[in-house]
């Protein structure tokens, strides 16, 4: 049996652009969860390119 990645074969994930979108609302709302910290406010923590690591999780 071929072995497909998650990517290839998860219609969601087949836009790169609106997957990366979708896992970074993903990771905020876990994390917002943790913190109590806004959704939108790690979302734009996230899409910064400064830092390789912008949030710092519970």
């Amino acid at each position: 049996m071929k072995i497909r990645s998650l990517a290839s074969s998860n219609p969601f994930l087949k836009d790169a652009a609106s997957a990366r979108k979708r896992i970074i609302r993903s990771i905020a709302s876990s994390t917002a969860i943790e913190t109590g910290e806004p959704i939108k406010a790690i979302e734009k923590k996230l899409n910064q390119k400064s830092s390789r690591y912008p949030v710092t999780l519970a």
